[in-house]
């Protein structure tokens, strides 16, 4: 396999269609490469790439497969893929994503934004900082950044942004000049069997980071603080105490923005408005601003640029209204996400808040089932679903009900309903739903869609 991308022109995608794919797609065709690539089905994604005049198939296919000089698959296609098969016949070098990003990253001042939560928005607020501030960075999102219209772009600097998936290990690919942990926490148990092994990843990128290079943590997070001892690279902490480097008090929220007063080492540096809710946005932010100021940006520059900062598709986002309820649409699936959501829109409620929840993965709901019972505190009503596999295989006694029989143990919760089919969730919904309602669809699967159903 390559060590860079020398001689490498023609490159094709297996499962072209997913987030981080197609920003990968994206940059290697804005890098002047020959791409082409399939999907199982036609998606925005596919279509904004054809748009770019990538050639995009519909399909699987064996002859599909040509004489191409690289092949990168998606961690969602199984080994006996027609196409992968067909490319191991050809001896063409096979690539995971994270493996080619590391290709585009050689040479260049890697910015890995890590962390079981927060890592998408924390990566889309520190390229909208260097967009802004005409730094023309790579960047690669796992998300859609609302302000710039992509999950991806080919800079032509050095500055290489990208976000690292920690949920098959692969963020290990990378030898960050900065790299960001924004928390640690036990997910992907799938793969990791153990939370202790999820820990020891972190562990093992930290130790990764270049000569010279630093990492950038949420000090106030124990499991991170437990690694600083085998960090050997500097630290630069962030948080809410004021004994990390960078703290944030005066907090306010109102009409889903926010403000906060920065510090650097009990020094006011000023204060800082988000159009985006919640304190854990803050704590992105924070992250993101100390970003800028290792590449030398100033905190006014920052600032300027973090107020233009509108969110990323499926975080919060704001779908419509319907019989003078406000409908918006949460990516949130593990429970601390879940949690930092509903708390965020606790602040501004008037109405009640209704949270609509489909459970991701057999295997998150059988570890996390309990942790879920904690996490709907803030919400007034409850609707689970059934689980939304992911190609996951069921697992026995795994349902949606699993988590909505947590909550009720946990919170007592009298204003829960457990409605497997999202089809049944919309007839519901109409019944139930009241003027000044809050409604928010969460999950990483297909549960989006709701809001759409209901303003049709």
């Amino acid at each position: 396999m390559m060590k860079n991308l020398d001689g490498i022109n023609q490159v094709y995608f297996i499962g072209i269609g997913g987030a981080g794919m197609s920003g990968l797609a994206k940059v290697l065709h804005q890098k002047g490469l020959k791409v082409s690539g399939s999907d199982i089905k036609a998606s925005s994604n596919t279509e904004n790439l054809r748009v770019l005049g990538v050639k995009i198939r519909v399909g699987h296919k064996r002859s599909n497969i040509k004489d191409y000089d690289a092949v990168v698959v998606s961690s969602a296609i199984q080994t006996q893929n027609v196409e992968l098969v067909e490319a191991k016949k050809k001896k063409i070098d096979v690539y995971q994503r994270a493996q080619m990003l590391a290709l585009i990253a050689k040479g260049k001042n890697v910015i890995a934004i890590s962390g079981t939560h927060g890592k998408t928005t924390t990566t889309s607020m520190a390229s909208l900082i260097f967009e802004r501030n005409k730094l023309d960075p790579t960047f690669l999102i796992g998300g859609e950044l609302n302000d710039i219209g992509s999950n991806a772009k080919y800079g032509r600097s050095n500055y290489f942004i990208a976000e690292t998936d920690e949920s098959d290990g692969s963020l290990l690919n990378f030898d960050p000049d900065l790299l960001v942990v924004t928390n640690i926490e036990a997910d992907h148990l799938d793969y990791f069997e153990t939370f202790e092994k999820v820990i020891a990843l972190f562990k093992t990128f930290l130790q990764k980071i270049k000569a010279g290079g630093k990492a950038i943590i949420y000090g106030d997070h124990t499991h991170i603080k437990n690694l600083l001892p085998f960090i050997k690279s500097e630290v630069i902490s962030y948080g809410e105490s004021e004994s990390n480097d960078f703290y944030y008090d005066n907090f306010r929220q109102k009409d889903l923005g926010s403000s906060f007063d920065v510090y650097y080492k009990g020094k006011k540096l000023g204060n800082i408005s988000l159009k985006v809710p919640g304190e854990h946005n803050v704590l992105n932010s924070l992250a993101a601003l100390i970003v800028g100021i290792e590449a030398g940006l100033k905190f006014s520059q920052i600032k300027s640029a973090l107020k233009d900062f509108s969110g990323v598709k499926r975080r919060f986002e704001y779908v419509g209204k319907i019989n003078g309820a406000f409908i918006y649409d949460d990516y949130a699936h593990h429970p601390t996400e879940v949690n930092a959501t509903l708390k965020a829109a606790a602040n501004e409620k008037s109405g009640r808040i209704v949270c609509i929840f489909q459970p991701h993965r057999f295997s998150r709901t059988s570890f996390l089932a309990e942790d879920f019972g904690y996490a709907f505190e803030k919400a007034d009503l409850v609707v689970v679903t059934d689980v939304y596999s992911s190609g996951e295989k069921p697992i026995p006694g795994v349902s949606g009900k699993l988590i909505a029989d947590s909550i009720i143990e946990k919170e007592n919760y009298k204003n829960l309903a457990y409605v497997p089919r999202l089809r049944d969730v919309v007839s519901f919904l109409e019944k139930e739903v009241k003027s000044g309602d809050m409604i928010i669809t969460m999950g990483a699967g297909d549960i989006s869609s709701i809001g759409q159903r209901l303003l049709a």
